[in-house]
């Protein structure tokens, strides 16, 4: 994933990695492209060697206009409050900034039984998870103010444990 990021944000840039996880995807950006990365989730810690900051689930604990690219990988249909999150996106980016986004969509049966199963494994500690079809997620971004400058399907083969319909949107503010 990191490599896919790479390509599309420029060298140098300031990156927020919204739900980091590990923090490996940003760790190995930041070595990738030279980027300065700040990761942000809602655990104490991260395991990789990354600015590391606790996200309160709402507020997104950087300045105004001071990144470059906003990362949020598989965290969207954990948002409790959707409209919050897109609006700290607004907040956060730059001018020219960007916000890639990528997000399991439930297309078939079993794409939805994965996501059911996924909703259950995580809705003690996230709150509910919320999946939707692509056309779902263009309408919220358009809504919140996003133009998608790229859009593509990605394989289902990408997580062997997860195998699920996947889409990468790339936004920028109108």
């Amino acid at each position: 994933m990191a490599l896919e990021i790479a390509r599309v944000v420029p060298a140098n840039s300031r990156i927020l990695d919204v739900g980091c996880g590990n923090g490996f995807i940003a760790h190995h950006l930041a070595a990738m492209v030279g980027a300065t990365v700040i990761g942000i989730d809602l655990n104490e810690a991260t395991e990789a060697a990354i600015d590391y900051r606790q996200f309160d689930g709402k507020h997104f604990p950087v300045a105004d206009g001071s990144v470059d690219a906003v990362l949020l990988c598989y965290v969207l249909h954990h948002a409790q409050d959707l409209g919050v999150v897109m609006s700290e996106l607004r907040r956060v980016l730059s001018d020219r900034g960007l916000a890639m986004i990528y997000e399991d969509i439930p297309c078939a049966w079993w794409d939805r039984l994965v996501c059911m199963t996924h909703d259950l494994k995580w809705r003690k500690r996230t709150g509910r998870c919320t999946f939707r079809s692509a056309r779902d997620w263009r309408s919220l971004f358009n809504l919140a103010g996003f133009e998608i400058v790229n859009e593509r399907p990605l394989s289902r083969w990408r997580n062997l444990a997860h195998l699920v319909s996947r889409r990468l949107f790339v936004l920028k503010q109108n």
